[in-house]
Order: structure tokens, then sequence, then C-alpha cells
């Protein structure tokens, strides 16, 4: 029969086997994932659509007051006093440029316009001089 009485050398101690590098608080080894450069960047949806002009059209049949409303309520990026002189314009000219934006974008604003009764459309940058 083995004699059990014999003390044994325990793992890591002071007659067992060491593992790793006792200077460094070793044994343990970390794999680290090498740096790599993106191959492709991809730029956003927006980057590569023109610019629309939202266009307020003259009507006989709002106030100024609602009109000016109207633009703060649905281009909130629009002040109020920039929205009158949005209003006196198209009131004078027969046209006038609520703001330019991406095409999506001016296709809301060109709805919410219209859902308070105003007269609106979108037009691409390139093709409009307001």
């Amino acid at each position: 029969m083995a004699d059990i009485s014999k003390s044994r050398p325990e793992i890591g101690g002071p007659k067992g086997p060491q593992f790793g590098d006792s200077d460094r608080g070793g044994g343990v080894a970390v794999i680290t994932k090498p740096v790599t450069k993106k191959k492709f960047k991809r730029k956003s949806q927006t980057e590569y659509e023109p610019y629309w002009h939202v266009l307020l059209h003259h009507d006989n049949v709002h106030t100024f007051e609602y009109a000016t409303g109207a633009i703060v309520k649905v281009v909130r990026t629009v002040s109020r006093k920039t929205a009158h002189r949005i209003t006196m314009q198209a009131h004078v000219s027969g046209v006038a440029t609520v703001t330019t934006t991406w095409k999506a974008q001016a296709e809301e604003y060109c709805k919410g316009l219209q859902m308070h009764g105003l007269t609106s459309s979108i037009a691409p940058d390139s093709s409009f001089t307001h």
C-alpha cells in the first residue's frame, strides 16, 4: 500500500511546478486581436441624395398668422420670425422656399403643411432659384 502520509508538492507552491513568468505575475495568456483598418467606408444614405426645396405657394384663403403658425409647427427648425418672412415672400412672389433638406424629409414637411391646409410642394435643389 502507498504511504499517503508523505506530503505532496502543491501546484504553484515552493516545491511544485511553476507556470508562467513569476516576474510578471503571470500564468494567464491573453490573445489580443490585431487592429485592422476598415476596407470600405459606408457613407450614409443622405450623403448621396441631392437636396430638395420645400415650397409654400400663395393662396388667398389663409391668414398670415395661420400660415406662420403652421410653418413653425411643421418645420421645427424655422423660427416664427423666419416663418413670417417666408409667408410674406409667398404672398409677394407667389412662392417661397420654407427649407432645403433631403427628399424624404422634404416630403414629410410638405405633407405636414398640406395637412394644415396650405399649398405646398417640393422641388430639386438644382431646378429652383428662390
